[in-house]
């Protein structure tokens, strides 16, 4: 499964900067691939302001601004004196404008990366076990699927700050007038798509479709298949990939229940739709979960589990870390902030103002207590059946590609088959 997660808006970025959900920006594969290669260069870049660390990170608007500064002063719980100074460009741009930043003459000591994209700049990061062991933090106390993805060649990069499944979000309105009941935690394919019918009315669509090979990726997780081995390479004639796929051009183009897929240059229709409640249901992570509520309301947003054939689904999981620069002049201070900004305190606090699902399971009672039963009742279930599949190495390359080659399924012009077929001939093989 691609597990990415750029893609899931302008302003959803906001809880998280994130999705994994799927990267629909035309990300700079050539730059991003050099950084593996190389490390940063620039020996005498400090990516510190006096005794402030800098991170570099995606900040698009005055939420992920909150968000941030949210994880800084629950740092300050733990270290008074932590002082963080953040900057960077809106989560559409920010992995094409990484490399430039490690190679950079003022590389920043920290960096956020998700799931899925440490490999492309590794080869820029610090490992963090030794600063780690020297500190008393073990890999134990996150998410053990996060730190699958944080880590490369038995080496530590990044500590998560979350851990988060992908969700269906549904419009509690357009479902009562529907008359469709609120979805139960065995929520199967048939009664997804018995839903996605009934909320077709009324010039509304029962489910917007996202960008990208990411939510080919969530109905794939769900039902426990991938395409991608422990290896990180892709088959993309993957017969469960194909099913999945022309499923969802299906869902346009035969159920007309969602509306078809254009190209839209990197912009986010399925958020657009949601949240102008011109769709019943859309597919995104819990890190989204209050810009949804500012967006519809608190009180008219659901959150379900991704439909399972079986109704018995896994969870796709997804989240950030922060990394450590090879080119920062005070690694201790950017590993004390590091450590400080994904504490058990920290993280608490930020689990509590801002809902979004925390990396250790000893501050998951603190996010469950802030969101209600049933948003804390479909996470506990997914959490406890998640994983982070395997990413394909070209991961970027492949979604860049699928972006592009995607909307001739939902045209018409060609079959799911033909579209992986595209996309295969586009990475050379």
């Amino acid at each position: 499964m691609l597990s990415l997660r750029v893609g899931q808006s302008r302003q959803a970025a906001s809880a998280h900067g994130g999705a994994i959900r799927t990267l629909a920006t035309g990300i700079a594969v050539a730059l991003a691939v050099s950084m593996s290669g190389c490390s940063a260069a620039g020996s005498a870049t400090s990516g510190m302001s006096g005794k402030t660390v800098k991170m570099f990170t995606w900040v698009g608007n005055s939420d992920e601004k909150a968000q941030w500064t949210a994880y800084i002063n629950g740092g300050k719980l733990v270290d008074p004196s932590l002082s963080v100074d953040f900057s960077g460009p809106a989560i559409g741009s920010y992995y094409t404008k990484l490399p430039t930043q490690l190679q950079g003459t003022d590389a920043p000591c920290i960096v956020t990366l998700q799931n899925g994209q440490l490999a492309p700049y590794v080869n820029a990061l610090e490992p963090l076990d030794a600063y780690m062991k020297e500190k008393g933090v073990n890999v134990g106390d996150y998410d053990p699927s996060m730190m699958k993805q944080l880590s490369s060649g038995g080496h530590v990069y990044a500590l998560p700050y979350d851990a988060e499944p992908m969700v269906v979000y549904y419009n509690k309105k357009l479902f009562a007038a529907a008359g469709v009941k609120a979805p139960a935690l065995d929520w199967t394919t048939a009664d997804f798509l018995a839903a996605a019918k009934k909320t077709t009315r009324n010039g509304v669509y029962g489910f917007a479709i996202g960008q990208g090979i990411g939510p080919v990726g969530n109905f794939l997780v769900a039902n426990n298949e991938n395409y991608v081995s422990n290896d990180g390479k892709a088959d993309l004639s993957s017969p469960a990939l194909e099913k999945r796929f022309q499923w969802l051009i299906d869902l346009a183009r035969v159920y007309k229940v969602a509306q078809p897929l254009q190209a839209s240059g990197g912009t986010f229709p399925d958020i657009d739709e949601f949240g102008a409640s011109k769709a019943a249901m859309f597919i995104n992570g819990t890190w989204d979960l209050v810009h949804e509520q500012g967006m519809i309301g608190a009180h008219n947003l659901g959150v379900a589990v991704i439909p399972s054939d079986n109704g018995h689904p896994q969870g796709s999981i997804a989240g950030t870390g922060y990394a450590m620069t090879k080119n920062c002049s005070d690694k201790k201070a950017a590993f004390a902030a590091i450590a400080a900004m994904t504490s058990s305190k920290a993280e608490q606090s930020v689990a509590k103002s801002r809902s979004q699902v925390p990396s250790r399971a000893d501050s998951l009672g603190a996010w469950q207590s802030s969101v209600g039963p049933q948003a804390a009742a479909v996470v506990k279930l997914l959490t406890a059946n998640g994983q982070v599949a395997a990413t394909a190495t070209n991961g970027n390359e492949i979604n860049t590609l699928f972006t592009q080659y995607e909307v001739d399924g939902f045209s018409g012009k060609s079959t799911a088959a033909e579209v992986l077929k595209d996309v295969n001939a586009g990475l050379g093989h």
